[in-house]
């Protein structure tokens, strides 16, 4: 599995960039969400309603990357839902991804020694474990408390919303426990991630433009899409 350190944010005088690690999106496993037929225990029951809310997520992120129009269908709870969905999606899926994982393939900046890169991604991770375990025993608590809803016929986007928060949670914590052993990983420097921590520094169309060809060199196909969302997110307000 290809994990990337990547610079978002410039450096300040005498301090390192600011970074995010970062997956390409790979396609669920054609198992997912299989077993319809066989009864399901509770935290089967969860799962299938954690994939049904994942492919609202999915499907909605991938819309608000490309662009698209928000769709005005359905009531305004359930747009915010959609979104929320998508905002987790964005946030979680490196570490559902890290659940799976054999072994792990850092690639950081080439400016940065590989020692440093992996302690920065397992502070990271190790943020993430502490947060995960504490929403996932609040949401946890939230699905049973809303487990009536889930009895109400038809597609049930709040019942997924609180069962994917619950799950997605607990998935993400073991995603981050995992990625605490040194073991699964290795790191290898990158000339292109140096470039596009030089980048950062360049206008807006010099540095889209920049992006757009280190992308490439990757071999990535959402790179640009990332780098202007945290753009986006990191503007003054």
């Amino acid at each position: 599995m290809d994990v990337f350190l990547l610079p978002v944010v410039p450096a300040s005088p005498g301090r390192e960039p600011r970074f995010e690690l970062y997956c390409e999106p790979a396609p669920a496993p054609a198992g997912d969400g299989a077993g319809d037929a066989a009864p399901l225990s509770r935290f089967g029951r969860w799962e299938k309603g954690f994939n049904q809310a994942l492919a609202e997520g999915e499907a909605e992120q991938r819309r608000q990357e490309d662009g698209t129009a928000p769709a005005e269908t359905g009531s305004r709870v359930t747009r915010w839902l959609k979104r929320s969905l998508a905002a987790a999606v964005a946030e979680q899926r490196l570490l559902w991804r890290l659940r799976h994982a054999k072994a792990a393939r850092l690639h950081h900046p080439a400016t940065l020694p590989s020692a440093r890169a992996l302690a920065l991604a397992a502070a990271e991770f190790r943020r993430d474990f502490d947060k995960h375990r504490l929403w996932c025993g609040v949401d946890t608590l939230i699905v049973v408390a809303s487990a009536p809803l889930a009895l109400v016929p038809g597609p049930n986007v709040l019942a997924y919303y609180f069962i994917f928060r619950s799950v997605g949670h607990f998935f993400s914590m073991r995603g981050a426990r995992k990625a605490l052993n040194p073991g699964l990983w290795t790191a290898e420097p990158s000339e292109p991630l140096a470039d596009l921590e030089r980048a950062l520094d360049l206008d807006t169309a010099s540095r889209d433009d920049r992006v757009t060809a280190i992308e490439a060199a990757l071999g990535l196909s959402r790179l640009a899409v990332f780098m202007r969302r945290v753009a986006r997110r990191s503007k003054p307000a």
